[in-house]
């Protein structure tokens, strides 16, 4: 579905209420799937924005990802990144806009 998604924590830190609401989302096609993740060396829920070219993600993929808000404008899905070869909590706000 495409939504406009906003993360809200930097390398793990839960940002401000503000920062969110300040923060540019990124308008993408957001899936999720359960495929096996070389990093985990497991299979995992993945939520990640659908490319249509090569090259990197436009947001580190969120590893068992999960959906824990979801209302009639949006939802909120929490998972853990993986960023330079560390993992961070992180939950992205997805609205439709």
């Amino acid at each position: 579905m495409h939504f406009l998604v906003t993360p809200r924590r930097r390398l793990g830190v839960a940002l401000t209420a503000k920062e969110v609401r300040d923060a540019t989302p990124i308008k993408g096609d957001v899936q999720m799937n359960e495929s096996g993740n070389s990093s985990l060396g497991r299979v995992t829920v993945e939520a990640f924005i659908m490319k249509t070219g090569d090259g990197p993600d436009i947001l580190p993929r969120l590893l068992d990802a999960k959906v824990t808000g979801l209302g009639t404008t949006g939802l909120n899905i929490t998972g853990v990144e993986e960023v330079d070869g560390a993992f961070y909590f992180q939950s992205w706000w997805c609205r439709f806009g």
